[in-house]
């Protein structure tokens, strides 16, 4: 397991390379100039020798090949940069927005498990039934809606009709309940329906027809036995789902005017804050290599034929 998680790891450095490269050159063939949107932030005239000073200042004067190069030296030393906005630390001022964004994405997943397994599962064992074709139904409905429609339908619903929760902003408890019910509602009909059919595909397996040949009671199949095999691929499904919710749901956030790292990170793509938006890539990768190791590590110690394939192939968790 140890040279399996040291294999993962060897694969981020290139990974890493590869997205800033592609990251830096998108940002500088985009149209705007930062240092004229500097200038703009700070109440300043662009003049001729004004927005040469601050070109110099931000090392846009140099070609894009020096500056990126430059940028990567930065990088060995954990050095992400100035914001081009606020003249602030681009990791201090991004870790700040990230903490906003675990405060909803952690209850948000959460809730999503809380609705997401014990519907899954029961849907499974229902196959056919009137509960089956609830979830089903309420599954496809929930994904069809766009998260930005939920938002805003939850706005209308309990902020203009019902005024029972705030529809913006942050500082509350209260004001967290509807960003958390948007995220977590389509994660929940994501992950019953995958629960759903991952558990549909055990039951058809031999040791399940072993297992009711025996005579052993249906939730024992189910909790017993399937359920366990069955973790694997949703351990690794989680995994990148808190990845991304980690990484900043933008759309929810930008509705509900959350100050988090998704609604942060389209403001500084805005406002070509090319160091925040670069520190938003490496942080983002860095968790995505990062929860997927950690769920791949606890599918191979769930099961063994997993541990036993990693050994022979080098392989982890099936998608």
């Amino acid at each position: 397991m140890l040279r399996y998680a040291l294999k993962r790891l060897l694969h981020l450095p290139p990974v890493l390379i590869g997205l800033t490269a592609l990251v830096f050159v998108l940002l500088r063939l985009a149209p705007g100039d930062a240092a004229r949107l500097r200038l703009a932030a700070r109440g300043l005239d662009p003049g001729t020798e004004t927005l040469a000073e601050a070109r110099a200042a931000l090392g846009l004067h140099r070609p894009v090949w020096e500056q990126y190069l430059l940028w990567l030296r930065d990088l060995g030393r954990l050095d992400f940069g100035l914001s081009v906005v606020t003249g602030k630390s681009a990791a201090a001022e991004y870790l700040a927005h990230l903490k906003a964004t675990a405060v909803l994405a952690f209850p948000a997943l959460l809730l999503a498990g809380a609705i997401a397994f014990p519907a899954g599962v029961l849907s499974a064992m229902l196959k056919g039934g009137v509960f089956d074709r609830f979830c089903r139904a309420a599954a496809v409905l929930t994904l069809s809606i766009p998260s930005f429609c939920l938002g805003l339908f939850s706005i209308l619903l309990f902020s203009v009709k019902l005024r029972w929760l705030p529809s913006f902003g942050s500082g509350s408890p209260r004001h967290l309940v509807l960003p958390v019910l948007t995220l977590a509602l389509g994660s929940a009909a994501h992950y019953t329906r995958f629960i759903r059919s991952t558990l549909l595909e055990e039951f058809s397996k031999d040791y399940i027809r072993s297992g009711r040949a025996r005579g052993l009671r249906p939730a024992a199949l189910v909790w017993g036995l399937a359920l366990k095999n069955a973790s694997a691929p949703v351990l690794t499904s989680l995994g990148m789902s808190l990845a991304l919710l980690l990484a900043g749901s933008a759309v929810v956030e930008k509705v509900f005017s959350w100050p988090g790292a998704g609604k942060y990170l389209i403001d500084s793509i805005l406002a070509r804050d090319y160091p925040v938006v670069q520190c938003a890539v490496i942080l983002f990768a860095c968790f995505f290599v990062g929860l997927n190791l950690i769920a791949d590590l606890l599918c191979m110690l769930l099961d063994p034929q997993i541990r036993r394939a990693a050994r022979g192939r080098g392989s982890g968790c099936p998608a």
